[in-house]
């Protein structure tokens, strides 16, 4: 978290400088949702979610949460493609939760570069309404997981109630990386204020970000943001700013 010490004209939005043009980026949106063979499912209402692998996204890990019984209170089975073939009915790929609520998989095989990933979980939420959270531990490097909101206000990744609607995370922790706001709202006129950035990758739908869990890069590394805002005659500026703190 880093804060801002420039006074400004006016109450303006800031916007966070993204270092890569989309260009750089998948195009998540063209991804095939198809999904080559289900389990029968118990829950009378599955709820879908897909996460892709590699540079380019280009394998794809169906999840799927389901019910052990029709009357469950909460989704207590995931089913998911571990091996990116497209097949949920596969050896080892139902899941039920440890006695702290998480899917677990100890060593997870990256399906797009065979790379293992441990402590591969999902972790499932139950507040207002279902919610989901991921985490592994990149190259056994450093925890990178999603998915994250742009507001800490509304909450976190919700799996779709069909495949067509799921939410897509793009679980990559190799460079380059792109920037996500963690804070909403307005900067204070001619005062301080301050906002946190994710390091990670964009995903799809709301709530998608995946981004490193914990400080990974090496001392001294700091992070550009450039602040885009009219001031008081309505000309636009830009305030570069060096985020040099870590929550």
């Amino acid at each position: 978290m880093s804060p801002i010490r420039k006074g400004l004209a006016a109450l303006v939005p800031f916007v966070l400088g993204i270092g890569h043009a989309a260009a750089d980026l998948p195009d998540l949106a063209k991804i095939d949702r198809t999904i080559r063979k289900e389990p029968t499912y118990t829950a009378k209402q599955p709820l879908y979610g897909l996460a892709v692998f590699g540079p380019k996204a280009e394998a794809r890990v169906w999840m799927v949460l389901d019910k052990s019984k029709p009357d469950a209170e909460d989704y207590d089975v995931l089913h998911i493609d571990l091996n990116g073939d497209g097949d949920l009915t596969g050896r080892g790929e139902r899941l039920t939760p440890d006695e702290d609520g998480r899917f677990r998989v100890a060593d997870f095989k990256d399906p797009a570069t065979g790379v293992k990933h441990p402590n591969f979980n999902v972790r499932f939420l139950k507040k207002d309404e279902p919610s989901v959270m991921l985490s592994l531990r990149w190259r056994d490097q450093f925890k990178f997981g999603g998915g994250y909101p742009d507001d800490p206000d509304d909450g976190y990744l919700h799996f779709a109630p069909k495949p067509a609607d799921a939410p897509i995370l793009w679980l990559h922790g190799d460079a380059p990386f792109r920037f996500q706001r963690w804070y909403s709202g307005k900067l204070p006129v001619g005062g301080e204020g301050d906002f946190k950035v994710f390091l990670g990758q964009p995903g799809l739908g709301r709530n998608s970000f995946c981004a490193a869990q914990e400080h990974f890069l090496p001392e001294g590394e700091s992070v550009k943001a450039t602040l885009i805002y009219r001031d008081g005659m309505g000309k636009e500026q830009r305030l570069v700013c060096e985020l040099k703190e870590r929550c």
